[in-house]
């Protein structure tokens, strides 16, 4: 019983599957691309992403410089 055939036929079919589905992959990224919404002219902002904004004031949660270190 030869394998070599079984072996190039997965190894075909592989590469083919590979490619459809980067062709698809491809197709998907240019209709969420076209379905973007618009960004307002002069405006930088991010189109997906809301700007995380940190608390302003003396409050802090140990996040800066860790711990105390004693005196």
């Amino acid at each position: 019983m030869d394998v070599v055939p079984y072996l190039s036929a997965i190894i075909l079919i592989s590469t083919i599957a590979t490619i459809f589905l980067a062709v698809l992959s491809y197709a998907a990224f240019k209709l969420r691309d076209k379905r973007r919404p618009k960004a307002k002219k002069g405006v930088a902002e991010p189109v997906y992403f809301h700007r995380y904004r940190a608390r302003s004031g003396g409050e802090s949660e140990g996040g800066e410089g860790g711990p105390e270190a004693p005196a």
